[in-house]
Order: C-alpha cells, then structure tokens, then sequence
C-alpha cells in the first residue's frame, strides 16, 4: 500500500485517477447525443437573425445608396436650373439690348432689365386676355354663322357679302309680303295659322301698309290629303298644301314652300295683290325678338267701349286707355287674345285680336330699331330667327331688305282695317255660318272679294291720287266693245275715282288722250295718268265740252289702248 504524497505546500495533488474519472465523465456528457427537437429551435433563430442583420444592412446600404442618388440628382437639377436660368437670363439681356437699340433710335430713354420684365408680364396677360376674346368670340362668331346660315336659307355670303339685289315688285312699285305664324312644332294645331297679314312696301317712300286677314274667313281650297275639303277656314290653307304635299311624298323643305304657296295664293285672290315673299314665323319668334329688345310698350284699347280688356282664356286683364310695358310671353298672349272662353273688352273677337297684333308689330318694329346697334340684340334676334322662322328670301335680297327695314320706324307703318265699328260703310266682313261652321264672310258675298280689293287698291296705290279725289270720265272712242269697261275696272283698282263712261262722238281716234277741264287742278292725278298712258295731259277741246261737264279729268281711249 501507497503513502499519501505530500506536496511540498501541504496540498495533496489530485489523484491521476480521479481527473481520469472525471474527464471520462465529461466525455460521456458531450457524448451523450442530443434530440432533433431541442436543437432545430436554436438553429432555426440563428438563421433568422443572421437573415434579419443581413436584410437591416442591406436596407441601410439601399437608403444610404438612395440618398447619395438624391444628392447627386439635386446637386445636377440644381446645376441644370443654374445653367437654364443663365441661358434665360443671357437671352432675356440680349433682348433687352434690341429693344434699347430700337428705342435709341427713336430717341426713346432705355430700359432696365426691371422695366423690361415688368412690361413683358404685360404683354403677356395681354396675350392671354387676347387669346380668351378670340375663343369666346369664335364660339358666338361660330354660332352667329350658323344662325344666319339658316335666316339666309344657306346663302351668307351673300347677304352679307353680296351686292344690293333690289326687291321684287309688283307693277305699281309695291312690294308685297305676307307674314303668318303658327304654333311651333309639337303644339296642338301647329299647320293651322293663327295670324295672316301683308306687309304692302314701297321702297322708294319707306311707307308700309298693314293689312290682316280674318283666320275664319271661309275660303276654297284644295284640302285632298289632310281635311278632304274643298273649302274651309283661312287658318287651314297653309295646312292643307303643306300635308298634301308631304304625304305626296315631298321632304320637308318642299312641303313648306306647298304650304307657303297655297296660303299667298289665296291671300292674292281676296287682296287682290301679287305676293312677292312669304315669311312664316312660330309664336317663339315673337316671344324671343321681344325679350331680346328688353320687352315693348303697347297702349291697351277696348274697341267696344268698355273700361278693361279681360280674357278668360290668355288671362290678360288691363285697363282700357292705358299703355303697359310687356315682355314677350305677355305680348303673345295680349295678341291671341279673343275672348272666345268669355271675357270683357274683345266683343270684335279675331276682328280685336287683329288690331291689337297689328299693335304688337308695330310695337316690336320700333324697339327693334332702336337698338338695331346693339350686337347682343342683334346675335339674341339672330337666334330666335334662325330657329324659328322660314321664308322666300334669297340671301342678297335679305341684305336690301335689312337696309330698308334700318330706315322704317312705327310712324311709317299704316293699318288697313277691314272692320270698323264705326263706320259700317267701312266693314268689309261679316259673320255667318256654313255647313254647321261659324265662320267670316265678304260682305260683298261668299268667295266675293271685289270690294276688298277696291279698298286695297286705292290705299296702297293711290296715295295722292286718293287725296285728290279727281272726277273722271272714261270715253271709248275705238271700236272695240266694252274697252272703256274694262278700263274702269283697272284705274279702280289703282285708287281712281271713275264717275262714269261712255262712248265718244267718233270712233276713229288712234292714240289715248288725257283731257283737263281745269288748269292747275288736280296735278298728280293728271301726271299719274301721264306716266300710265305715255302721252301729255291736254286742255278739253270745246267740241267736248259738254261731254265734260262735272268732270275734272276725261279719258279718250285709242286704238293703242285696245291692242
């Protein structure tokens, strides 16, 4: 047995053996194997955290990268700005130096280059200002174009642009235009007129007549398609063309004119005037050229006596004598107004209605004029017309009528009535009833309109001549029968007063005379007589002097009158 050594300290060293024991024992931990399950964790945060500092340091290199990129770019747009603004600045001088050469040379101080900002600014509002004008303009240019190409039936060029066609005629100088009105399209009742009146001119006075036709005036017509009438109302003609036309298969332009022709056609026949132009407007016209002049003032007068003018129907309701300010819905319904569902004022019914739209028109005529300088009221008047209107016009005869119409005020426009409660002598119309119907009829006699005509006659045409009221006697010295009748016929029509006529002592005379019995006496219906039959008015020969007596004026008709 082995002593206990002793180490030199007094520490006993350890046995070899028990350090062998415990290194085995160590051995035998580490080599004491180790589940899956408590080492993939550990594994596992490993890698995740190494994958969490790679992508922190790829991060901060990408923001770090970006920044650096910033930098540049801003260091580079800032160079950039500083070489643009150099430029701009090198370039805004050398203008500037121009300018100064140009104003030097004009005596003119120069500018500096805070002054030639500051105008350039300017300029350029200016410009904008400028450029906004013309965008504007262009539209209502545009629009104004379209409104007139469609008043001048397509033809602006030339009613604007074109020479001055003068009006067609009629043989006494007179142009003739009928106006009616409808309801516009889509209305009850839109093909019936509700309003018929001729416009008589004469282009060398300026002096206008008016003359409305009764809407129930009972007439012939030709109504195959629409009515299947031979006769009915004034109000149904232009409908009655107009549908005939169209199921006949003609397109709406075509049908229009059928329309317009029927209606001027019987207007000539109860008027006994050519009808040159046709002009058919709906009620939207009226209503728009009125508000477009800011509203007309029409004097109220109830032509039965009563004190107030009062239609159930319109809802019109004024004082009798007074003058109202209207705009156009009102005007419209002031000029339908008729009494026809009661009322007080209008016993004369469309006789009334007639007056008072003659009224209207007058009334517009003069508003318009008054501001016929007005480019607002002139493209508003443009539009109402181009939308709503129709007529026979051609585009350079638009532009003569316009100047004439510049030159028309209210006091140029004459009425023709053809009723008058005043005067019964002066009543040309009366009422009756036909087939059941209600309707206006010459009280000459159905269909008779020689009276009408007579009366027309001698106001349009006979101006001075009327005044004067000259006696003539009408004498046939040729052998044709009844020459000196059918003269008679014609001088009436024309305003002269034709006395009597008769057969003259000899029936061999070659050449028309005009004899005076007096000198000096009754001049313009002796030169009027002068211009008609191209030959000089004579005194009356003694050997006719009995034939003479209480006549101013004898008519011997020749053989040149009877070819």
């Amino acid at each position: 047995m082995k002593k206990n050594q002793q180490s030199i300290d007094g520490f006993t060293p350890r046995r070899r053996v028990d350090s062998l024991s415990r290194d085995n024992s160590y051995e035998k931990i580490a080599k004491k194997p180790v589940s899956n399950t408590q080492v993939q964790p550990r594994i596992t945060e490993i890698e995740h955290s190494k994958k969490a500092k790679n992508r922190e340091e790829n991060l901060n290199e990408d923001i770090e990268s970006a920044l650096q990129n910033l930098e540049i770019e801003e260091v580079q747009e800032n160079e950039r700005k500083e070489r643009i603004a150099s430029k701009k600045q090198r370039k805004l001088l050398r203008k500037l130096e121009k300018k100064n050469l140009k104003r030097e040379k004009k005596g003119k101080e120069a500018l500096s280059l805070e002054q030639f900002k500051r105008r350039r600014i300017l300029r350029r509002i200016f410009a904008i200002i400028l450029l906004i004008l013309i965008i504007v303009g262009g539209y209502f240019a545009y629009k104004a174009y379209k409104d007139l190409y469609k008043i001048t039936n397509g033809n602006v060029i030339g009613a604007v642009f074109g020479e001055k066609k003068k009006l067609k005629a009629d043989s006494n100088g007179r142009t003739n235009i009928l106006l009616f009105g409808t309801s516009p399209k889509g209305w009850d009742g839109e093909n019936l007129t509700d309003s018929v009146m001729v416009v008589s001119v004469n282009q060398e006075t300026k002096k206008i007549y008016t003359i409305s036709l009764p809407r129930d005036l009972w007439v012939k017509h030709t109504c195959r398609s629409w009515l299947g009438t031979t006769a009915g109302k004034l109000n149904e003609t232009y409908g009655c063309g107009y549908y005939d036309a169209k199921n006949n298969g003609s397109s709406e332009e075509e049908s229009e004119k059928a329309g317009q022709d029927s209606l001027a056609k019987k207007a000539k026949e109860i008027l006994g005037l050519d009808i040159q132009y046709v002009v058919h407007g709906n009620w939207k016209v009226l209503i728009d050229a009125i508000n477009s002049v800011g509203g007309i003032d029409v004097k109220v007068e109830a032509y039965d006596g009563s004190n107030r003018v009062y239609d159930v129907a319109t809802k019109i309701n004024y004082k009798s004598g007074e003058t109202y300010h209207m705009d156009g819905e009102t005007a419209l319904a002031f000029s339908r107004a008729r009494g026809s569902a009661g009322g007080v004022g209008l016993s004369g019914s469309n006789f009334d209605r007639e007056r008072n739209q003659q009224k209207i028109l007058k009334a517009a005529f003069s508003k318009i004029n008054e501001q016929k300088t007005n480019p607002i009221t002139l493209l508003s008047l443009a539009s109402s017309l181009g939308e709503n209107i129709h007529h026979s016009f051609s585009g350079d005869e638009l532009k003569t009528a316009a100047e004439i119409a510049q030159d028309f005020n209210g006091g140029s426009i004459t009425s023709l009535p053809l009723v008058n409660e005043n005067d019964q002598s002066a009543n040309y119309f009366t009422t009756g009833v036909i087939n059941s119907v209600s309707a206006v009829l010459p009280k000459a006699g159905t269909y008779n309109y020689s009276q009408i005509q007579a009366y027309i006659s001698k106001n349009t045409i006979g101006g001075e001549v009327i005044k004067e009221n000259a006696k003539i006697k009408i004498l046939n010295g040729t052998n044709y029968s009844g020459l000196a009748a059918q003269e008679q016929k014609k001088l009436e029509k024309e305003g002269f007063n034709i006395q009597d006529i008769d057969s003259a002592p000899k029936r061999d005379y070659a050449k028309t005379k005009i004899y005076y019995v007096k000198e000096d006496s009754k001049t313009a219906t002796i030169k009027k007589l002068e211009s008609k039959y191209s030959t000089k008015a004579e005194k009356l020969p003694s050997e006719l002097s009995k034939i003479g007596e209480d006549s101013d004026i004898i008519i011997l008709l020749g053989e040149d009158n009877g070819n």
